[in-house]
């Protein structure tokens, strides 16, 4: 089966597309994909008994070949403007490209991850080793400037993913349909 077997054109496409439309249908089209190479794995061979007659598989190599480049494609066309979007598109809030911020985001949650376990630690603790001897443990910094960090961070992060839901919600790529069609890619409609 082709790609364009799969497509249903049933109504007109904006000429644009905001970021995350780009991004659910890179998911459709990977699932897409998925569903092709899995009908290709039951089909691609056939099993019967000596003296049964072989049963007909509606399936063709060069067709699934054909379909799988054609939606890699139509894969690597959004990735490529989705990416490209990252590294250009302005965040003022935080003076950085949405890649940047979406960088940053992962940063901060990783220092949050760390601070947390540090936080949790009691600021002096003590043990009994071998032979009865006590034995101290005591925090080289402030439990209560530890929390006060993740609260920071927690608040920066939950900033940094509003700004990036709306930039991915509001900038819009103009001619993406008209672009694709010129590389002859077809991409879901």
């Amino acid at each position: 089966m082709l790609l364009k077997d799969y497509i249903k054109k049933e109504r007109a496409e904006p000429m644009k597309l905001c970021l995350k439309e780009i991004m659910k249908r890179i998911t459709l089209l990977e699932q897409l994909k998925n569903e092709v190479l899995s009908n290709e794995r039951i089909r691609l061979s056939t099993t019967y008994a000596t003296g049964e007659e072989k049963i007909p598989v509606d399936y063709s190599f060069s067709d699934t070949r054909k379909t799988v480049t054609e939606l890699d494609e139509a894969i690597r066309f959004l990735k490529h403007k989705l990416h490209y979007a990252n590294a250009t598109v302005e965040v003022a809030e935080f003076g950085m490209t949405l890649g940047e911020c979406i960088i940053y985001m992962a940063q901060l949650n990783n220092e949050k991850f760390n601070l947390e376990l540090m936080a949790r630690r009691e600021q002096k603790s003590r043990r009994t080793v071998q032979g009865g001897v006590v034995e101290w443990t005591e925090l080289n910094y402030d439990l209560a400037e530890c929390a006060e960090a993740v609260k920071k961070i927690t608040e920066t992060v939950m900033q940094l993913q509003l700004v990036i839901d709306r930039t991915n919600l509001t900038y819009e790529i103009e001619d993406l349909f008209a672009e694709a069609e010129k590389k002859n890619i077809t991409i879901l409609r």
